[in-house]
């Protein structure tokens, strides 16, 4: 199953318009960078999953850092906003490069992010330029993993740091499907965090931290349903997101699905830190 199928799968059009539209249908007119937060945080905890990279890895002001596999630009964004960070963001689907480039614009950073539609495992970009390199919820979806981690070695300085937030195979086995990132099995290609492990260290990267933050993405996954459906019983408007835009007809099976794959243990959320000696 080549790459094509995995942007294909992604692929969405009038996304930006889209988003307008929801954060106005919440009386948001003029949306932040933090207005835009809340619908393109296209991993488990959101926000709080792109601060802990920020704080993982050290990122602070000036740093020149690479998102593979960007999505929507949401944690570039927060890169840029936060941290000061110069950003370049990496992603295979044209129209989440196309919406990225439009949500920068709105928000006032196109001047400190850089999108670019490419292969994370072959970006093109010049050897040796980054401090910081990572992926946050992408190689679900990628086969070569470790040709994404071996093209983050060649992108960092030496001393710089790469860090992966992903999702990977919990000892229950293969997850239920469809799923948010694959509508079928053929698109997934999780696998447990140790090896994720060693595959970066056989690309040449020194293991730092290797942290499992799947309690508290079940946690943040339950809180999220339980303020859905205290809105729905009191009347209350819905909350606040962008999944049933970004994952289409069938967003709330998919929800459904990791919401017992999380329990039945098919799935973990774990973040990785490695340096380039």
């Amino acid at each position: 199953m080549g790459m094509k199928a995995v942007a294909d799968h992604y692929e969405r059009s009038g996304l930006f318009e889209l988003l307008q539209r929801r954060l106005t249908e919440h009386g948001i007119s003029s949306p932040s960078r933090a207005d835009f937060s809340a619908l393109d945080q296209m991993h488990m905890r959101g926000q709080t999953g792109t601060e802990d990279v920020i704080a993982a890895t050290g990122m602070s002001a000036g740093m020149k850092v690479a998102d593979l596999g960007a999505g929507l630009g949401g944690s570039a964004r927060i890169f840029a906003d936060l941290v000061d960070a110069e950003v370049t963001a990496v992603d295979l689907t044209p129209s989440f490069c196309a919406t990225a480039e439009a949500i920068n614009a709105a928000v006032g950073l196109a001047d400190r992010i850089r999108v670019l539609e490419g292969d994370a495992t072959a970006t093109g970009l010049d050897a040796g330029m980054f401090d910081i390199v990572t992926t946050l919820h992408a190689c679900m979806n990628i086969p070569d993993k470790e040709g994404v981690y071996r093209e983050a070695f060649r992108l960092l300085k030496p001393g710089g740091r790469f860090c992966f937030y992903d999702v990977v195979l919990g000892p229950g086995g293969a997850p239920r499907y469809p799923t948010p990132w694959a509508e079928r099995p053929e698109l997934s290609h999780l696998i447990p965090a140790d090896e994720m492990r060693a595959l970066c260290e056989k690309a040449g990267l020194r293991t730092m931290e290797v942290r499992d933050l799947t309690e508290e993405a079940k946690a943040g996954s339950r809180a999220r349903r339980e303020e859905a459906r205290r809105r729905a019983e009191t009347g209350a408007a819905a909350p606040l997101q962008a999944g049933d835009i970004l994952m289409g007809e069938t967003a709330g099976e998919k929800m459904r699905n990791m919401a017992h794959n999380f329990d039945a243990d098919h799935v973990g959320v774990v973040l990785g830190v490695f340096e380039k000696p």
